[in-house]
């Protein structure tokens, strides 16, 4: 028992990480070029595997891939309702064009129970960003509090109403964190021998820190974690009853590629790195297969914690083998953030420029070439980059749902 009251509850650590989640096996909600196999498939493959220390999990980088690359999204059986997430991860796929990898925990019957997007990105981002997508009823705090220590952070707030259907925010871009910090994503983090992951989820509020290897608090790796020492989080949610909007998350590991945002057109065109490289983020996965060996995690391990006499998981669940690939769609479980929000390009100047692109919950910093924009000239307007079809009265992230 740590002093703050957290005692461990699950660890995932190498010699039972991957028993303690399911393989998905259906089709990406997202519409990505990735095929997910299970768990004898991947091993077969060589994309999974355990030693001592870790345990890795990454695509097939041997072949072309015209169906789709193989890759694992990996479930937890079990489900949570309040805590303190610990992640320890020695590697995350680097800033690689194609990929869109995330760490994230959801609800069933989604956006009922909500959804923490802990780290995502997408094609040669270099920097995190942190968002909830819940039902309607729950914003952000308008600002931190300077007097009080709980609400200090080191991000900023790139959107705050955390509805999926917030008005003016486009569909499903929910609450946002941003950071400039290169060191929490892609290249950055793995530079640095990659960290931890720390989500702390409260009633009153959502918390997510993030530690460089050689900044680890002592009390994590001794294994009685006290978030009041650790002082302010890259991100700060408040403002609504966690307890009540977010509830019973699945622990989710995934790496996907192009899909609806990673492979978005003007998501695409507006990477400088990338758009040079094919014309289409579909066409590169499927012939450049030696490109995709450094998309992959090492987890050193995930511990979940709670408070003494505090929340209490979800029994396990296990599929019956003829419902395990299709378990994330009967039970309401969305892939990770899809964008619809908008990318605002710089007036045109003839020369590549550095700027901040603002994409669903990921501020990505990367090259951007602006005569690769059809709007290049003058000063364009927002430009959206998902449109859902036009018999969808409610667009879903694994398709449409009914009125």
């Amino acid at each position: 028992m740590s002093i703050a009251g957290y005692a461990l509850k699950d660890a995932y650590t190498p010699s039972n990480f991957f028993d303690q989640f399911n393989f998905f096996t259906g089709d990406d909600p997202t519409q990505g070029t990735v095929k997910y196999v299970d768990r004898n498939t991947a091993q077969s493959a060589g994309i999974i595997s355990a030693n001592d220390s870790s345990v890795m999990f990454g695509v097939e980088h041997a072949n072309p891939a015209p169906d789709g690359r193989m890759s694992v999204r990996l479930e937890s059986k079990q489900s949570y309702n309040q805590g303190l997430i610990i992640a320890d991860i020695a590697r995350m796929p680097g800033s690689i064009c194609g990929t869109w990898p995330a760490f994230w925990t959801v609800g069933p019957d989604w956006p009922m129970n909500g959804e923490i997007d802990i780290i995502e990105g997408v094609n040669s981002a270099t920097t995190n960003a942190m968002t909830l997508h819940t039902r309607a009823g729950c914003s952000l705090s308008s600002a931190p509090v300077a007097e009080n220590a709980k609400q200090k952070f080191t991000g900023s707030i790139k959107t705050s109403n955390c509805d999926i259907n917030a008005p003016g925010q486009g569909h499903n871009v929910g609450c946002g964190i941003g950071t400039q910090d290169t060191m929490t994503y892609g290249d950055g983090f793995n530079s640095e021998g990659g960290g931890v992951y720390a989500t702390e989820w409260t009633g009153e509020a959502i918390r997510v820190f993030h530690f460089t290897r050689s900044n680890i608090p002592a009390d994590i790796l001794a294994g009685n974690p006290d978030p009041t020492t650790w002082g302010a989080p890259l991100a700060l949610f408040s403002g609504c009853d966690f307890g009540s909007f977010v509830k019973d998350q699945t622990i989710v590991f995934d790496t996907t590629f192009c899909g609806q945002w990673a492979g978005a057109p003007e998501v695409w065109q507006a990477d400088a790195v990338c758009s040079k490289k094919a014309a289409t983020c579909a066409d590169y996965v499927k012939n450049n297969p030696s490109a995709f060996a450094g998309a992959y995690w090492n987890v050193n391990s995930v511990k979940v914690y709670q408070q003494d006499g505090g929340f209490i998981g979800s029994a396990p669940v296990s599929p019956p083998p003829s419902t395990a690939s299709t378990m994330s769609y009967t039970q309401g479980i969305p892939p990770p953030f899809i964008p619809s929000t908008m990318v605002t390009m710089p007036a045109a100047s003839g020369n590549a420029q550095s700027v901040q692109v603002v994409t669903v919950d990921m501020t990505m910093t990367m090259t951007v070439d602006a005569t690769a924009n059809q709007q290049a000239t003058g000063a364009p307007g927002p430009q959206s980059i998902v449109r859902p079809p036009d018999n969808c009265s409610r667009p879903h992230r694994s398709g449409c749902i009914a009125p």
